[in-house]
């Protein structure tokens, strides 16, 4: 079984094996015929470019930066036995993946890794960029917190030191050739912020990141920002955050519905729908369709660009452990598929994974236990294919 590429003490040697035959698999494609299709693929509707003149959409995975020892424990619980050998699979699930049940009093997850570890351990972000890019990933939407205080630093909270790692990391597989980008997610949903909590976490990245080439610009000249929980902040922040900073980011908002009253102060829309069933809800398509609709025809940015639109895609989603009452079973790997394909109808700038490790509500593509590397096999061929 396949777990992640080999670049630390907690990488496994079965990666190695599976991901060169991935790597292999796509070495005869360069990077620009993965991502831009021919001509002659324009009756696919991934391959159809958001607009003309532009690449075909890419593929961005959000990516968390809470994976400590500590949140290992907390999320498995005091009973949960961290030094086993193998490590056990923490609860058991029916044969569709869903209807968890917890083997351990305290426990919120449903797979773990081959061995639990730290983002912090050297090497370990290195080898996720590198076995994203080799699967086809464009890059990764950061997902960061700052402290919400002027002077910070990187070593003012662990998020602003692993997100240093990852630049690090970024830079170094670039040096070697291998192409591959960052977004900022910017995280603002699960607590509601003050302004100048925002203010002074964006002044931060800006003076840090603002001119740093790990970060994407295809899209733009302006390092992408998406700004998570978006929808939760009033008309009167959009503006006072995106007069400071739109100049140097393109804001995407994170946004259920999209109204003529915000859209003049975000530069499109990356909705973050993580639990997206294509079999209960097929109805969704449709939806992000809409929503789709509604952002390209709310008028231009101030630099001229159209409203850009980033349509979500999932392996699956499983909460119910933590508090959730859904589960979007993966299917072996068909779900991801089935999600790009449904949501490539919106003709999306790009698409943005969730996720690459929210393990917690189970929308991880990063291979562990329970699932291998099914889905990132599967997102893999969608990528080189385009569907």
């Amino acid at each position: 079984m396949r777990f992640r590429l080999t670049f630390s003490h907690v990488k496994s040697a079965a990666s190695r094996i599976v991901l060169a035959v991935a790597v292999f698999a796509l070495a005869a494609v360069t990077l620009t015929q993965v991502l831009s299709r021919p001509a002659s693929a324009a009756n696919s509707p991934a391959a159809k470019p958001a607009a003309a003149g532009s690449s075909a959409p890419r593929v961005f995975a959000y990516y968390y930066l809470w994976w400590s020892a500590d949140h290992w424990r907390s999320a498995l619980g005091a009973n949960y036995p961290v030094n086993a050998s193998p490590l056990p699979l923490p609860a058991t699930v029916d044969a569709t993946g869903c209807n968890p049940s917890s083997r351990y009093a305290g426990n919120t997850l449903t797979d773990v890794p081959q061995k639990l570890y730290s983002q912090d351990d050297p090497g370990f972000i290195e080898a996720d960029v590198r076995q994203a890019a080799a699967a086809g990933l464009a890059g990764f939407a950061v997902n960061w917190a700052g402290t919400g205080q002027s002077g910070q630093a990187v070593t003012s909270n662990p998020y602003s030191k692993r997100l240093q790692l990852m630049v690090d990391a970024v830079h170094k597989v670039n040096s070697e050739g291998i192409p591959f980008k960052l977004w900022l997610s910017y995280k603002a949903s699960a607590k509601v912020l003050p302004q100048s909590a925002i203010l002074n976490d964006l002044s931060y990245f800006n003076a840090k990141y603002g001119n740093d080439p790990a970060f994407d610009r295809v899209r733009s000249g302006r390092a992408t920002v998406i700004w998570q929980g978006s929808r939760k902040y009033s008309v009167s922040v959009l503006q006072a955050v995106g007069g400071q900073f739109r100049s140097k980011f393109r804001i995407l908002g994170d946004e259920t519905s999209w109204s003529t009253s915000r859209a003049p102060y975000l530069d499109g829309n990356a909705y973050y729908w993580s639990s997206q069933d294509p079999y209960k809800n097929p109805q969704s398509f449709q939806q992000l369709a809409a929503l789709a609709s509604s952002v390209r025809a709310s008028g231009s940015n101030p630099d001229g660009s159209a409203k850009a639109w980033v349509a979500p895609i999932t392996p699956g989603y499983d909460k119910q452990l933590s508090g959730g009452s859904s589960c979007v079973p993966r299917k072996g790997g068909q779900t991801v598929k089935k999600l790009f394909d449904g949501n490539a109808a919106t003709h999306p700038d790009d698409f943005g994974l969730i996720s690459w490790n929210e393990i917690s509500e189970g929308s991880y593509i990063d291979p562990m236990t329970r699932f291998g590397a099914t889905d990132l096999n599967m997102l893999a061929s969608v990528i080189k294919n385009g569907g």
